[in-house]
């Protein structure tokens, strides 16, 4: 039987859209009170100023503002992000052509974070005041003070530069020559992407062992788990099984954290190994007061947490069977 009721589903789809209404007037206003605009990139001495007038008024800037967002408002809820004039092209081409990259490598990230992070912080909560809890928690501590980028810099140095083990730029390599087979690619992709994940999730996962250490100390005094004990179940399961379990509900929250660190933490890694995602898009266009490709980048992002906030309140509903949400 389900423990979510349809009613609060709804309801929580309707906060969803709500959330993305405020987000999306946000945009419009913050990225509107940057200093310029691109117009200012395609002046030239040879236009004068009725020539300048038509640029504003084939890009709609001469509008009056109230009438650009509501524009923009309705524009974003149908779909249409509009043109890029940086990149010359529909915003949507720009888009879905950098943000797949953007989810393959911070997508591996994400899962690569809360698969360490929660499976050290178990044990770390179970053996809470051993030498090996304090031995590897001081040791993690000192890796989260990392700053990401310093981190990027170091494994460049060391695996591209003195080793040469792995490529530090772009997402495959260009113009190789080589056997275009489906394994060399993935191969190929495997190699590039390896060095990135690598900054990203070597520091990223202690925030989710920092959450998941405390939690899995507290149900480790819970009757149930001493229940399980008095049965004879084996360590590790009772560990796994009954611990572990009830222990994830408070990481399961902390992911949408992670998940919009890991998103900001894109604009430095992507650029610092060249990755062609959306995070090197949203600096291009920011610097370039490129308005439609900006604003659609970051509300693209911002759908992806709404969305992951939201299939978090399902998820609780299936790591403890004592939550029950939309009942009486």
């Amino acid at each position: 039987m389900t423990r979510i009721s349809a009613r609060y589903l709804g309801k929580r789809l309707v906060v969803s859209y709500l959330t993305l209404l405020v987000i999306m007037s946000l945009l419009f206003v913050l990225i509107r009170s940057m200093p310029g605009s691109f117009i200012s990139t395609m002046i030239t001495p040879e236009l004068d100023q009725a020539d300048i007038q038509q640029l504003r008024e084939t890009w709609g800037l001469n509008e009056p503002i109230w009438r650009q967002y509501i524009e923009f408002m309705i524009n974003y809820q149908t779909g249409d992000f509009g043109r890029s004039p940086t990149y010359k092209a529909p915003v949507w081409e720009v888009i879905i052509s950098r943000f797949p990259r953007t989810l393959v490598l911070f997508g591996a990230a994400f899962i690569a974070q809360f698969i360490v992070g929660p499976l050290v912080g178990m044990y770390l909560g179970w053996w809470r005041g051993t030498r090996k809890d304090k031995t590897i928690f001081t040791s993690s501590l000192a890796v989260y003070s990392m700053p990401a980028f310093w981190l990027a810099w170091l494994v460049i140095w060391l695996f591209n530069y003195e080793l040469g083990w792995f490529p530090s730029t772009y997402m495959f390599t260009k113009f190789a020559e080589f056997d275009w087979t489906v394994v060399n690619i993935i191969t190929d992709v495997l190699k590039h992407i390896t060095l990135p994940l690598v900054s990203i999730a070597f520091v990223s996962w202690v925030g989710a062992m920092l959450v998941m250490r405390p939690a899995m100390n507290n149900v480790t005094s819970e009757d149930y788990v001493f229940l399980a004990q008095a049965k004879g179940l084996s360590e590790r399961t009772v560990m796994i099984k009954h611990a572990a379990r009830n222990a994830l509900i408070p990481v399961a929250t902390q992911a949408i954290v992670g998940l919009a660190f890991l998103l900001n933490g894109s604009v430095i890694i992507e650029n610092v190994f060249s990755w062609p995602g959306l995070g090197q898009v949203l600096v291009t266009s920011v610097l370039s007061r490129d308005y439609p490709v900006s604003q659609a980048a970051f509300f693209m992002l911002a759908i992806l947490i709404v969305v992951m906030r939201l299939a978090t309140d399902i998820a609780y509903t299936y790591l403890d069977p004592r939550i029950k949400f939309g009942g009486d």
